[in-house]
């Protein structure tokens, strides 16, 4: 097709063209190799946490221990069985969040090695609900293989608390 344009200026179309089209692809594969080249698009996976959000993963069970900050208190129980951890609790809301009636949620748990490096994520709970109905659901149940090199847990949360027009956001870096 050669949208009704004189020879000449067809010609520098087509140039043109083909050059938006190698800069858009150029564009997208630089994109793409930072984003790799970061870690970014593997979430938490090899980052260092912080000292105090570090749990030790002793094998046997079970452990019963309480997660707490000024927006949520993780209450658990965990049992580790070589490569495989089981663990089940409660998800409470802290005061700052507590009385909004809305509220989409996410709780992460991180495997971390020996230095506190992230070995993996995993979603522990999530919630997306209002309390109106009693449609928020705070308890957890799993059961996952874990990575052999785990030594101990982390969590990290992140979410919105809202009611009418007014909504909060909360997070918590692992």
């Amino acid at each position: 097709m050669r949208y009704n344009l004189p020879p000449e200026r067809y010609k520098t179309w087509m140039v043109m063209r083909k050059r938006l089209l190698l800069g858009i692809f150029l564009s997208v594969a630089f994109l793409l190799l930072m984003g790799c080249a970061s870690n970014g698009w593997l979430g938490w996976q090899g980052r260092l946490t912080k000292t105090d959000n570090r749990v030790p993963l002793e094998m046997g069970g079970p452990y019963a221990d309480v997660w707490q900050t000024r927006d949520i208190t993780i209450q658990y129980s965990f049992v580790r069985e070589q490569d495989r951890l089981m663990i089940d609790g409660q998800v409470k809301r802290g005061k700052r969040i507590k009385y909004f009636h809305r509220l989409n949620a996410w709780v992460w748990i991180h495997f971390l090695d020996s230095n506190g490096y992230v070995l993996e994520s995993r979603r522990l709970w999530a919630q997306n609900g209002s309390d109106v109905y009693w449609q928020i659901r705070y308890s957890f149940k799993r059961d996952w293989q874990i990575p052999p090199e785990t030594r101990a847990m982390g969590f990290s949360y992140s979410g919105r608390a809202k009611d009418r027009d007014v909504w909060w956001d909360f997070w918590r870096l692992p």
